[in-house]
């Protein structure tokens, strides 16, 4: 019996470090970055590139990725995925927001501890996780949009108020609502959601209801794109394809532009990074794994989706913040640079372990 797991355990490292899928997703990850890197050092990407295309991702092209990934049939499995990762979200931002209190109670500057609590607790997750998935496991991009959705809510709420100290009065909710809920991003998922989940309705694959239509012998509901309006379906899916590269190329604008040098001589900068890229992942692993054993089964998707995005650099949006309210701009901007770099060494390995799981089908 030891033999024969001993086995089947070589059997799934050798499958998962000879897979050609994954070092193609981590070769051309990095290559574009630092193709990213050498334009702006060359000056060919010229000064305010990098924020370009970060607009051009999140107001174009992830929104199109977002809707077209739900342009797809739907089982009673998929939906439970993708309802699991929507509570998920909530529930392990929440554990995590008292978790990094803990993580981080040895620091004794209060400004620097409440920084690094947010820093943790929320990452990069649409600008740098989600393309990440979209392009090494496609499949869990769905799961991936409903986890970020409670990441969004308390990113704008939460953080903010931690960062600003400003008090959440009456005045500023409808503004909060607004970021939230007018996010291109948020719009595009939840009615991308929406007409995924209506195909629940019975008869949404029989040919003789009145809201169903049949092109090339497939048989879906009229709103379903990609079978009723393919011109329209293939042209937002190309600029959905475009995520990743973009960022990628973004990424490498931006570590072009800060002095690595400064960054690295900010010794609790790597701690923090430390913390971050190994702590939140593996603790997310973790409680999925006995969930998994314990309670109910969790599908492959939502471990794969919501590890990576623990594993990426911390949010842009949550530096800023820090920056604008004169917090620690200069440490906050060091995590960011350490953070990124780090990612990229640590990502590949979650992404090997990742396909170890997988592998050895542990998940549903």
């Amino acid at each position: 019996m030891s033999i024969f797991l001993t086995s089947s355990i070589g059997d799934n490292v050798v499958s998962a470090l000879t897979s050609m899928n994954l070092w193609t997703a981590i070769c051309k990850s990095i290559f574009i970055i630092l193709l990213g890197f050498f334009l702006a050092k060359k000056g060919i990407f010229k000064e305010g590139t990098g924020k370009t295309l970060t607009k051009v991702v999140m107001t174009v092209a992830l929104p199109c990725l977002a809707f077209t990934s739900f342009m797809s049939n739907i089982t009673q499995e998929t939906f439970t995925s993708a309802i699991f990762a929507f509570v998920w979200g909530f529930i392990i931002y929440i554990l995590f927001m008292f978790l990094a209190k803990l993580l981080f109670i040895w620091e004794k500057d209060p400004t620097k501890r409440i920084v690094m609590e947010i820093l943790f607790t929320f990452g990069s997750t649409t600008f740098f996780g989600q393309p990440l998935i979209s392009a090494v496991f496609p499949n869990a991009f769905n799961d991936s949009n409903m986890f970020n959705v409670a990441y969004r809510v308390f990113l704008y709420s939460y953080a903010y108020i931690a960062i600003s100290g400003d008090k959440f009065e009456k005045s500023s909710i409808g503004p909060t609502l607004k970021k939230i809920f007018l996010n291109p991003i948020i719009i595009a998922t939840g009615l991308g959601f929406v007409l995924w989940a209506l195909q629940l309705i019975p008869g949404s694959y029989d040919e003789s209801s009145w809201w169903t239509i049949k092109m090339s012998n497939t048989v879906a509901s009229f709103w379903r794109i990609d079978v009723s309006a393919p011109w329209l379906f293939q042209t937002m899916k190309t600029l959905g394809s475009l995520a990743s590269p973009l960022v990628w190329l973004a990424i490498g604008c931006t570590l072009a532009k800060i002095s690595f040098k400064e960054a690295a001589s900010d010794k609790k900068a790597w701690i923090y990074c430390g913390i971050k890229l190994i702590a939140g992942p593996v603790i997310n692993l973790l409680l999925l794994l006995l969930i998994n054993y314990t309670m109910i089964k969790v599908t492959f998707n939502v471990v794969a989706a919501t590890t990576l995005m623990w594993a990426v650099p911390p949010a842009t949006v949550a530096v800023s913040y820090c920056i604008n309210a004169d917090k620690e701009a200069t440490f906050a901007s060091n995590c960011s640079l350490l953070g990124t770099l780090a990612s990229v060494v640590f990502i590949p390995v979650y992404m090997i372990v990742l396909t170890l799981l997988q592998n050895a089908a542990i998940f549903g």
